[in-house]
């Protein structure tokens, strides 16, 4: 089983520099911008993704695969033009709008996220039964895969596919800056499991040991930065049955997270956890009222040789793959209930840190 490396960097000289006050001109200081001029003629979504993205918080958002940018041994697709340009828009008012909206201005944001912003288009399976979900590279970028998947008209999706994600691995970068209280650590000190995490397939198997998921039990950094996630994105429901089936012992281990976090979250960074969670969850339901595509961006993807494809199209596309993997004999769906022992794969997700 792949394990989450952790690659620890010392980010004070880069929070120093993107915390500083910009320049009173109407160009970017191409000294503290994470990109020089571009020569080259650009794009109505270049140019708008530079504004908005660049301009605004210091970030490059790579939407265009790189061979240099990707992991060369793994089969990825790049992210196709219309989907990149949606989850764009959808990134900025639900992701950044919502840390903006909770912290009073853009401020935060800039100093705090990650200089990069990768799309993929296709999932990374791995050969273990696992998909890479996201991945962050030593607080300066995050990828996001799936890209060709997107569904803007449905939250649950997104919340799951990329706001989690990049909560979590947003949460990895605040912690690099800021470390959390030791007193995390131990509250299932006993119970983490760094090489066997995926073999705690349901909610039975780790919420009574205090976990929200199973991969939040391979290691404190990671539980923290689940719980982290979970509190932003996990509706009601979601909570309900994790802390029917955590029991009271393990209902009172969550609480005691939940309370450091929330307090961590205040204290060092002016962020009411309740608050944040309240607005990012409204701003997911607007998602399917904005205009996703500009009208300035229509001829670019008229121009394109591929035909177009659907949600409906994309959806069909996941299931049939999901369900190859599911008839092979070496995987198992997560979804039903299986005999205890069985050792055959499962199909869930990780991260890459």
């Amino acid at each position: 089983m792949k394990t989450s490396i952790y690659r620890p960097l010392a980010l004070t000289l880069l929070a120093t520099l993107s915390l500083a006050s910009c320049k009173d001109t109407d160009q970017p200081d191409p000294n503290r911008h994470v990109l020089k001029p571009r020569l080259e003629e650009q794009t109505a979504f270049d140019q708008w993704l530079g504004r908005e993205y660049t301009d605004a918080y210091n970030v490059q958002v790579l939407y265009a695969m790189q061979n240099i940018e990707s992991d060369r041994s793994r089969n990825l697709a790049p992210a196709e033009l219309e989907k990149s340009m949606k989850l764009s828009q959808i990134v900025l008012h639900a992701w950044y709008g919502a840390y903006n909206e909770a912290t009073g201005g853009t401020d935060f944001m800039r100093g705090a996220s990650p200089r990069q912003l990768s799309l993929i288009g296709s999932a990374m399976w791995n050969g273990d039964g696992t998909i890479t979900q996201g991945t962050a590279e030593g607080g300066l970028k995050v990828t996001l895969f799936q890209v060709n998947w997107l569904n803007e008209n449905d939250p649950v999706s997104l919340n799951k596919t990329f706001f989690k994600v990049m909560h979590h691995e947003f949460s990895h970068i605040l912690h690099q800056n800021k470390i959390w209280p030791d007193e995390y650590n131990t509250i299932s000190a006993s119970d983490y499991s760094p090489t066997s995490w995926y073999n705690r397939r349901t909610l039975a198997d780790y919420a009574p040991k205090g976990f929200v998921t199973a991969y939040a039990s391979s290691q404190p950094r990671e539980d923290i930065a689940e719980v982290t996630a979970a509190l932003i994105t996990f509706s009601d429901a979601e909570w309900s049955a994790i802390f029917t089936a955590a029991g009271e012992e393990g209902k009172a281990k969550l609480l005691k997270k939940i309370n450091i976090i929330k307090t961590y979250m205040k204290n060092t960074w002016k962020i009411d956890m309740d608050a944040l969670r309240g607005i990012s969850l409204r701003r997911l339901q607007e998602i399917p009222n904005l205009q996703l595509i500009k009208p300035e961006w229509q001829p670019l993807l008229r121009g394109l040789s591929a035909p177009r494809r659907s949600a409906h199209d994309h959806a069909q596309e996941r299931a049939l793959v999901w369900g190859r993997l599911l008839q092979d004999r070496h995987f198992l769906d997560l979804t039903k209930d299986h005999t205890p022992g069985d050792t055959r794969c499962q199909i869930i997700p990780q991260y890459t840190d």
